[in-house]
């Protein structure tokens, strides 16, 4: 029998490594079980993998392939029609089923792992098939490898310095969605959500009404503010009266109709009333399936 060197020593047990894991991930997708930590890696703790320990590559990298595991399961069980939406639990039980003591000392990797699978166990799954509930939609598996992606880069989006790539990706992003309104140029921004976009919405419409506003502030106003609102309105549309200094009784309420739309008429007769009582009217938002329409209004 000839004499194996070093090198390919390693090499035979890297394969022989490659296959236990093929047969654990088999094993899983099997229902047979999600792989467990071996018990040199799970009764680490957080400072033995990277980036404390420069030498822990291999615990590292056998402790995230467990937690992706885990995901894999979840992913699996929500396009699962036969698995339930949800194990509801009340919150008092569901309150003695979870470990959310906040301890002064570090827990082992093996209880960061069960605590994994137990999170996700009561988790309501929000891509299954028969969920159907408003601001949640199927899980996108290149989505999904995406926010992977992103949260393993851990960067920020501030400057190009920071985040060259993904800076060149949200211009590309940006660009396409102008075009598709059909704007050759200009400028955007992306918004997390609904709230933020009516403020967003509302802060253009200030400035493009009163450009000075940002140099000079509210003493460039000749009089108060005043915008409209249907009366179908999300409960941010205030919030932003609040937040930029109208005050709630400035953001007036619009009648709508059965259909859930602003009455024009009743909207002009607000209008006229608050120019003639000397407020300057500059914003009206109409709020209807998440979308928001900011116009600066003008009336003779």
């Amino acid at each position: 029998m000839s004499k194996m060197n070093l090198d390919g020593f390693f090499s035979y047990c890297k394969q022989i490594a490659e296959h236990i894991q093929l047969g654990e991930r088999m094993a899983a997708l099997s229902g047979q079980g999600t792989p467990k930590l071996t018990s040199s890696v799970g009764n680490l703790y957080y400072d033995s993998i990277l980036p404390y320990r420069e030498d822990a590559g291999p615990q590292t990298r056998e402790f995230l392939a467990r937690v992706v595991d885990v995901l894999l399961d979840f992913v699996q069980q929500v396009n699962d029609r036969n698995e339930k939406i949800l194990d509801f639990k009340m919150p008092a039980d569901l309150q003695k089923q979870l470990d959310l003591e906040l301890r002064d000392e570090p827990l082992p990797l093996k209880t960061l792992l069960e605590d994994c699978k137990v999170a996700l166990k009561y988790q309501v799954k929000t891509g299954h098939p028969h969920f159907f509930n408003q601001l949640s939609c199927g899980l996108d598996i290149i989505s999904l490898a995406g926010e992977w992606l992103t949260a393993a880069a851990n960067t920020n989006m501030f400057t190009y310095e920071i985040a060259p790539v993904f800076i060149l990706m949200e211009n590309v992003v940006l660009k396409k969605m102008r075009d598709m309104i059909g704007w050759t140029t200009g400028d955007s921004i992306l918004a997390p959500g609904g709230s933020i976009s009516n403020l967003y919405a509302f802060l253009a419409a200030r400035h493009h009404k009163f450009p000075q506003y940002k140099e000079k502030g509210l003493s460039s106003i000749p009089g108060q503010l005043v915008m409209f609102t249907s009366d179908q309105c999300h409960y941010s549309v205030k919030s932003c009266a609040s937040v930029c200094g109208l005050g709630t009784d400035y953001c007036v309420v619009v009648k709508s109709d059965e259909r859930g739309r602003m009455l024009p008429s009743e909207l002009e007769r607000l209008v006229r009333l608050h120019k003639d009582k000397g407020n300057v009217s500059h914003h009206c938002v109409y709020r209807k399936l998440s979308l928001s329409l900011s116009l600066s209004l003008s009336l003779p």
